[in-house]
């Protein structure tokens, strides 16, 4: 899971997080550290250029129908 870290915290041998970090921790790590309130799970936004370049109209072929 991606997180944001709110205050400086340790998150494994070697490895600190200082405030504004992000990086991704498995999910028991990530609960710990939100329940003391180092970190904030960060929602992935999907990208505009991702979201514009598909096309939401396009009605889907359907396999072995080719003429």
């Amino acid at each position: 899971m991606k997180v944001r870290a709110l205050r400086g915290v340790c998150v494994g041998v070697d490895r600190h997080l200082k405030a504004g970090d992000t990086d991704d921790l498995d999910a028991s790590t990530v609960q710990f550290l939100v329940s003391i309130g180092a970190v904030e799970v960060v929602k992935d936004a999907p990208a505009e250029d991702e979201a514009q370049s598909e096309p939401k109209s396009t009605p889907a072929k359907k396999p072995g129908k080719e003429k």
